[in-house]
């Protein structure tokens, strides 16, 4: 069987679940997005539609490396030795893990490790990222998985135009304050504030306890929908359009378009919506990366978006 065959299948066994529970834009009747009730000219989903593949998180499972084009952020000011810049591939700023276990380093190759897949129509070089097990936590008894799933984004609207670059926004659910997010339990390609050995000085993947409650319960992560950034400085996290998922065994590498957060609702039903700010086509700001923000994803040189609620399936397992 050849390998793309094998992707497939693996992917048909483990996505059934999912596409049968996967939400879709069916509108939570608990739901609290102002757009639930009365649609304007923001309520656009701009980012994708939100999923939930919980029955099939093992498909979405970070790859313990990720390749990523250096081609993409090489005009980023922070991507250059200091003092000029904050640094280049090879020199991330993680500690190592309390349990002693070494951080496997990032290095600077022409293509991928053997077996590993490039990004869809990217080129060398690559700055290859490796991580720990425990940089990505397993979707745990109570939570769900819940995917922005870019590969879905709307065609764009005069008011809400195709997205284009940086994004910046919350999970929200019905359940409010009930509500918690795992601190590691989201994908490489998208950051909260734990991610982030600039901000957060603990070991390995683990966070201090001021950001941890922050993380915990303000679910708020930044992406990019269209080209990868990474910071040295700020440790083995980036931001792009997709991520690498699978183990390269059980479970086929493969590219997804998409980024998840897991998120605990507090309750065995709930509805969930996202609120963000991105840079869109025709915005005027370039998509230039410094320190994983841009002015481009703030209005008003961004654009505001927001979606409907989605009602997430009840977890049986």
């Amino acid at each position: 069987m050849c390998g793309r065959s094998r992707v497939t299948l693996a992917a048909a066994v483990l996505l059934a679940g999912a596409q049968m529970l996967s939400p879709g834009g069916v509108n939570a009747a608990s739901g609290t997005s102002p757009c639930d009730q009365t649609k304007t000219s923001i309520c656009g989903a701009a980012l994708g539609p939100l999923r939930d593949v919980s029955a099939a998180w093992h498909w979405y499972q970070p790859a313990l490396v990720q390749p990523i084009p250096v081609s993409d952020y090489k005009s980023d000011p922070e991507d250059a030795p200091p003092p000029t810049g904050a640094g280049v591939c090879g020199g991330e700023t993680a500690s190592p893990p309390s349990n002693g276990h070494f951080v496997p380093p990032s290095t600077l190759a022409a293509a991928p490790p053997p077996g590993v897949p490039a990004p869809p129509g990217s080129h060398g070089p690559y700055c290859v990222l490796r991580y720990l097990a425990t940089d990505f936590t397993p979707l745990c008894a109570a939570c769900h998985r819940i995917l922005f799933d870019f590969s879905r984004m709307p065609a764009g609207t005069t008011a809400q135009p195709h997205p284009a670059g940086h994004w910046a926004g919350r999970v929200s659910l019905s359940t409010g304050t009930s509500a918690t997010a795992e601190v590691n339990g989201h994908s490489p390609n998208i950051k909260n504030l734990c991610s982030d050995k600039f901000i957060n000085p603990a070991a390995g993947s683990t966070c201090v306890p001021w950001l941890m409650l922050i993380d915990t319960y303000t679910l708020g992560v930044e992406g990019d929908t269209t080209f990868f950034h990474h910071f040295p400085l700020e440790g083995r996290y980036y931001n792009g359009p997709e991520y690498l998922a699978g183990n390269g065994h059980t479970i086929p590498y493969h590219w997804v378009r998409a980024a998840y957060v897991d998120v605990s609702p507090g309750a065995a039903t709930a509805g969930a919506w996202y609120g963000a700010g991105y840079r869109g086509v025709g915005d005027p700001l370039p998509d230039t990366d410094q320190s994983y923000g841009c002015a481009c994803e703030v209005p008003p040189f961004g654009t505001s978006t927001l979606s409907v609620s989605y009602a997430l399936p009840r977890r049986t397992s």
